[in-house]
């Protein structure tokens, strides 16, 4: 049984009242509460996971209501208003009838000129030219609408709707139940007691519905759980929900005094929360239409066995920004999405009738007594053998490794402050005689894509990022022929005599390529190098330090043992240097594990590296097809090893290649440094990764955790506290 600081989070067939649910959301691990919810979610549904094939048809966005919070309705005749004919939506329904969709969506804004018979036509309409799928539409709000329009009572209006082929309602429009955040973000709309109503009558007519709730604005714990136990409430009664449906705010074209929606953090742990109270729900849904992909996947660990679906012609939630990006296009998308994780797609209808059972599950790997005596050591904060940490890797659960090594970062760097820093990557060319397979930035040298940066160049891009407040800049590039040791000589004493910044700069592969070219050692170079201006090394080009992987990925590049040489010898002259992982790269276990052994055995050995940051290899534009490592993989990768290098003081969260949003889960998972705002990113674009984060969002996230954020040096040395 997971435990909390003051109580123990309740095994299933005993409720959790709504004041333990409060506590649980204020004061709960977040690795707690999702490993909590999973199990739930997995006695409830193993490895299923649910999933719709859905055309969106919104009839109109004009809205007499003008909620604050939307950003999809317009005023009548006003630039991009619009109402959908019923020839409009039959032409439209004629055109997706070979798709083998399961459901059409139907919701929209409330205006006169669309009443009753309108959604009646509509519905038989896309019965008649789509006999297979399941019309689910008309919130609650579009229903009560059309009761008070027609003069009709509630159960009128479900009755004729039902009767034309309604086959269940979308849980639309409750937002969130409290009355005083509901006059602030949608004054117009229908109280919370007439949203419920609605729901009643649907029930008892034996129409299934859906439950939303719209979070991360104005509201407060109190009232993310009054929501909720509201909905409990009603569901005792009726049986009639099928799914809750948490729905994180978007900002973007709304009037609400919110600069962003909920983080990564609040999105798990409200979804959990939602898994581990609602015990009367069956299902628990997250949109992904909402949430970034990375994310995503850990929240399908997080008690969510419904991933919503391909929602085409989605419209509501990108008026409100979110990205093209998330949404997903076709059921083999989201089959492999879901497979990828281990989990079992199921193909259903709004009402969860199953449309298609080809997919096979996934054997859920449940842990030896040997890989629970290695966590029972992690949590002891003992020293973990190579063994101990494979087991740990293949068989215990992320979460719990997630829970243990949130722990030993609070042991570590205490529980009060997360720190940053404020820097430049500064690639200063892309030609590279390395050539390496999982590079998507690299050219061949002569070839007519290549550029170099002069000096003059450099320079100019450094006192740009100082006159931002960097005070890191990292030079790195590939290993071009044409830029020898004394370009790297003068351009760091140049910057130098400019400005006073810290030169995190060249990695080991760089220096080796240095080194051979002059026909100097490495300690001769890096001698050179630091008296020139150079501080420390960053840990690039580590990739997997086990020789095996990179004679099969990067076979030019420098050996494992030549880069353990190069930090060995870096870190005995006195300077301070960070160690990376990129995995994904088609090794093993055993293989990820050798990795951080070599690093815990150098660092015991000289004690110089400062912080270790794991990222996962982003395939696309590289010679390699492996792939993409989910968002769980990095939370399970970065919480081993904080566990296993108990010898590093930081761990960095890799929001480069991860996303804002799970790098700062990861700060729930072992992480304690949010790694460098960057100024300027290359290489991982170069991919078609492009997150970016400015000083104001990493503040924001780290205190959405309720933490300090701290700007640091590149030495971890306090800069500035955020209060």
């Amino acid at each position: 049984m997971l435990e909390t600081s003051e109580h123990k989070i309740k095994k299933t067939g005993q409720r959790i009242p709504a004041q333990e649910a409060l506590r649980l959301l204020r004061e709960a691990g977040t690795a707690e509460l999702m490993a909590r919810a999973d199990e739930l979610r997995r006695e409830r549904h193993g490895t299923n996971t649910y999933f719709v094939h859905s055309l969106n048809l919104n009839p109109t966005n004009i809205c007499e209501n003008e909620c604050e919070l939307c950003a999809f309705w317009r005023e009548e005749e006003s630039e991009g208003a619009y109402v959908v004919s019923l020839e409009q939506a039959g032409q439209l329904l004629r055109n997706v009838k070979e798709m083998g969709l399961t459901d059409l969506h139907i919701v929209g804004g409330i205006t006169p000129e669309l009443g009753l018979s309108y959604y009646e036509d509509l519905i038989r309409m896309a019965k008649e030219e789509l006999p297979d799928v399941l019309v689910q539409g008309m919130t609650a709000v579009e229903i009560h609408y059309l009761a008070s329009q027609e003069k009709l009572s509630i159960s009128e209006v479900l009755a004729r709707l039902k009767e034309a082929g309604l086959g269940a309602i979308p849980g639309g429009g409750a937002e969130i139940f409290a009355e005083g955040v509901r006059k602030k973000i949608c004054s117009n709309k229908i109280s919370a007691e007439q949203w419920l109503q609605v729901h009643e009558k649907a029930h008892q007519i034996g129409i299934p519905t859906n439950a939303t709730m719209l979070f991360g604005h104005l509201e407060t714990p109190e009232d993310i759980v009054d929501h909720m136990n509201r909905l409990r409430e009603l569901q005792d009664s009726t049986g009639g929900f099928q799914a809750f449906i948490p729905l994180p705010f978007h900002v973007e074209g709304t009037k609400l005094p919110v600069s962003r929606g909920p983080s990564g953090n609040k999105i798990v742990r409200v979804a959990a929360l939602s898994r581990i109270f609602l015990d009367n729900f069956p299902h628990v849904r997250m949109l992904v239409n909402y949430v970034d992909r990375k994310l995503f996947q850990a929240l399908t660990h997080a008690g969510v066995d419904d991933i919503g679906g391909t929602s085409l012609d989605e419209r509501i939630a990108r008026a409100a920004g979110a990205s093209e990006t998330h949404r997903f296009t076709s059921v083999a998308e989201i089959k492999h999405f879901v497979t990828d994780m281990g989990l079992r797609p199921v193909l259903v209808d709004s009402a969860y009738n199953c449309r298609d059972d080809s997919a096979k599950t996934q054997p859920t790997i449940t842990a030896s007594k040997s890989a629970k005596e290695a966590l029972e050591r992690a949590n002891a904060g003992q020293r973990l053998s190579a063994g101990d940490a494979i087991l740990l890797h293949d068989e215990v659960p992320f979460q719990e490794l997630g829970h243990a090594a949130d722990k030993r970062r609070i042991e570590i760097n205490g529980n009060k402050e997360l720190t940053f820093v404020i820097d430049r990557n500064i690639s200063f060319t892309n030609a590279c005689e390395a050539g390496c397979k999982f590079c998507a930035f690299h050219t061949e040298p002569g070839s007519e894509d290549t550029f170099a940066l002069s000096t003059d160049e450099i320079i100019d891009k450094v006192v740009e990022a100082v006159e931002h407040n960097a005070t890191q800049i990292m030079l790195q590039g590939g290993l071009n022929p044409d830029l020898d040791l004394a370009f790297f000589e003068e351009t760091f004493s140049r910057i130098k005599r400019r400005v006073d910044v810290c030169l995190h700069s060249l990695s080991p592969t760089e220096i080796m390529f240095l080194a051979k070219r002059s026909k100097l050692s490495v300690r001769e170079v890096l001698e050179r190098l630091r008296a020139a201006g150079l501080d420390s090394l960053p840990g690039g080009g580590a990739e997997i330090l086990v020789q095996d992987v990179r004679d099969e990925v990067s076979p030019q590049k420098i050996s494992a043992e030549g880069w353990l040489d190069v930090m060995r010898q870096a870190q005995k002259m006195g300077m301070r240097t960070t160690a990376t992982m990129v995995y994904g790269l088609g090794e093993t276990t055993a293989q990820r594990v050798e990795h951080m052994m070599r690093i815990r055995d150098l660092q015991d050995e000289t004690g110089g590296f400062t912080a270790f940051i794991p990222w996962s290899f982003q395939p696309n534009n590289t010679q390699l097809d492996y792939r993409p490592q989910t968002g769980v993989d990095y939370l399970r990768v970065l919480a081993l090893a904080r566990l296993v290098l108990d010898n590093i003081p930081h761990i960095q969260a890799g929001w480069v290649t991860e996303g804002p949003d799970l790098a700062q889960l990861a700060l729930r998972f072992g992480a304690d440094d949010f790694g460098g705002v960057l100024m300027e990113e290359k290489v991982v674009r170069a991919t078609g990764v492009a997150y970016t984060v400015t000083v104001d969002d990493v503040v924001g996230l780290i205190h959405d955790l309720g933490m300090t954020p701290v700007q640091r040096t590149t030495q971890y040395e306090r800069i500035r506290s955020f209060e």
